[in-house]
């Protein structure tokens, strides 16, 4: 319990990090207010929207205002929308969690089976298909992707929609395209990982006294070669929170990471804080979730400080 503690309080240390040099670089790049007033707007318009907002005060008393405000749950005002930044954040979750928990799902389910598929039958013809397939999903970027199975699916063959929300087919290329890195990263992780573990020499051992092969395999190996996934998967779980910006905003997907872009592109410093934070939180969570989970797996593996 000391050591979750401390690890807690590392992860709140990492949070003011975060929200620190989001501050500070949000700061950096212009203006809102001239994205938000027309050109033919005065000098006494700019400076009544600038002080109604608090952005008339130097940074560092508008720094220890805003947290100060978020001490006491206040994520600030959203400058587009003028509306409550957390709230604008939450409303988009659903969307983004639709997409990214299957997405998730499927590349666990895949991934870590035909992983010791392929550790088990290293070099043969299907085993370096499926290594140059999935050498292909994590070189090629998310958009280019994208992009291709529109032109393929949506465009050519007019069998899929290419953007919206509206019904189960919407879900089938973007939950696809936000699928493929995580499986392939987890598929290629799990064959290292297995391939590493099935030379030690309790497996050897293992074999040497008559112990079948899927005992050895599920028992022995799996439960040594999982904890490097494991931490893989822990920060997938992270960003399936955040949302991905790249394919939300290839196939217009409501969601956390198309509200992101939008926000960055109107300088709505408090919802890019709001995300930025909670995508923060996400991943210190996922972290030491996945720590955890290291000690249910080997029992000989303990929390350290």
């Amino acid at each position: 319990m000391q050591v979750l503690v401390l690890r807690l309080g590392r992860t709140l240390l990492m949070l003011l990090g975060v929200v620190t040099l989001t501050f500070l670089l949000g700061r950096l790049t212009g203006d809102p207010i001239a994205m938000m007033l027309p050109t033919t707007a005065t000098l006494e318009d700019y400076d009544r929207i600038r002080a109604s907002l608090g952005l008339d005060e130097p940074v560092p008393v508008q720094y220890v205002a805003y947290l100060r405000n978020l001490a006491q749950g206040d994520f600030g005002t959203s400058i587009v929308y003028n509306r409550a930044a957390l709230t604008i954040v939450l409303e988009r979750v659903p969307a983004t969690l639709e997409l990214g928990i299957p997405a998730l799902l499927a590349s666990i389910t895949l991934g870590i089976p035909i992983g010791i598929w392929c550790a088990q039958h290293r070099d043969s013809l299907a085993d370096r298909l499926i290594m140059s397939f999935s050498l292909a999903a994590q070189s090629l970027p998310p958009f280019l992707i994208g992009i291709l199975l529109i032109l393929l699916f949506g465009v050519r063959l007019g069998w899929l929609p290419t953007f919206g929300r509206d019904n189960l087919a919407h879900f089938v290329l973007p939950t696809l395209v936000l699928t493929m890195y995580p499986l392939a990263f987890i598929l290629r992780l799990t064959r290292a990982s297995m391939l590493e573990v099935m030379n030690e020499s309790f497996i050897k051992t293992a074999h040497a006294k008559g112990l079948s092969h899927y005992r050895v395999i599920y028992t022995h190996a799996l439960r040594n070669a999982l904890v490097p996934v494991v931490t893989i998967i822990g920060l997938q779980i992270a960003a399936v929170i955040s949302g991905s910006a790249i394919v939300e905003t290839v196939f217009a997907w409501p969601g956390i990471g198309l509200l992101a872009v939008q926000s960055i592109g109107g300088r709505d410093y408090p919802v890019i804080q709001t995300i930025v934070l909670l995508s923060a939180a996400a991943f210190g969570i996922a972290n030491t979730l996945a720590d955890v989970v290291y000690t249910l797996i080997d029992p000989r593996i303990r929390l350290q400080r």
